[in-house]
């Protein structure tokens, strides 16, 4: 018998990029949110249910007076992306739809828009 695959959160998901269908970067995964699993015994066990981006998913960890500052000037937007739009696992995290399908890096794009705007003047 194979000895288990073990999978670190930390080390495999956490502060990875997020990369749309169309091989765009669109965020960081800021969190995860974990699920109980029906085992059929009493084992307690959890799987992965989705995953978050953007700064209200990671500023909840920092000091109060941290806080408070980092979403005065970057938001406290976040979203919630389903464990089962990720496609694959590596360097980065591949997901199966666009980012604009999932509503990510909209203030990237935004502010994409607006660069481009100054620079054809």
């Amino acid at each position: 018998m194979s000895a288990p695959k073990t999978f670190d959160l930390m080390r495999d998901l956490l502060d990875h990029e997020l990369v749309d269908c169309d091989g765009t970067s669109c965020g960081m995964v800021d969190d995860v949110e974990l699920s109980p699993r029906e085992t059929g015994t009493n084992d307690a066990a959890l799987e992965i249910a989705a995953l978050w981006s953007g700064p209200g998913a990671w500023t909840a960890r920092l000091p109060a007076f941290a806080r408070i500052a980092v979403r005065a000037i970057a938001g406290a937007r976040r979203r919630r992306i389903d464990f089962g739009e990720v496609m694959e696992i590596s360097e980065v995290i591949r997901l199966k739809s666009s980012a604009a399908s999932l509503r990510l890096g909209v203030s990237d794009r935004k502010a994409g828009r607006w660069l481009a705007r100054w620079e054809n003047k």
